[in-house]
């Protein structure tokens, strides 16, 4: 199992006006990434909620899948990226009340494509 870090991880999350809904930009090219490969999207600040994502891909190859998750949390389950996706997932609102990485989780088959987890969330301060 490797850790793959997107060119995301070096982005800011906009952490401005509190109760706003807000949404953070991610991508990330991925070469034959492997089952249980985990792909570090964007790090998240202490005072989000968490309220879904967007999920953007052209297909991660036959039988791809993905977690999404906030550190050892996972938001969502067995997300199908096999093929073209681009899917609002919508989730029950979760709170971070520590720093934590939004990562993914590759199963089902070696991912070969490019993927976007654009997280939605609300600043609620800490």
């Amino acid at each position: 199992m490797a850790t793959i870090k997107a060119p995301s991880m070096h982005d800011r999350i906009y952490v401005g006006a509190h109760g706003n809904v807000s949404m953070a930009l991610t991508n990330v090219s991925l070469k034959a990434a492997a089952i249980g490969d985990v792909v570090e999207m964007v790090e998240l600040p202490i005072g989000l909620s968490l309220t879904g994502f967007r999920v953007h891909t052209n297909g991660l190859g036959e039988s791809v899948k993905i977690d999404i998750k906030s550190g050892s949390d996972v938001l969502a389950a067995d997300v199908d990226v096999s093929g073209k996706t681009d899917e609002a997932l919508v989730i029950p609102p979760t709170y971070n009340e520590e720093k934590r990485v939004l990562n993914v989780v590759v199963k089902g088959g070696k991912a070969t494509g490019t993927l976007q987890i654009n997280p939605e969330y609300r600043v609620i301060g800490y």
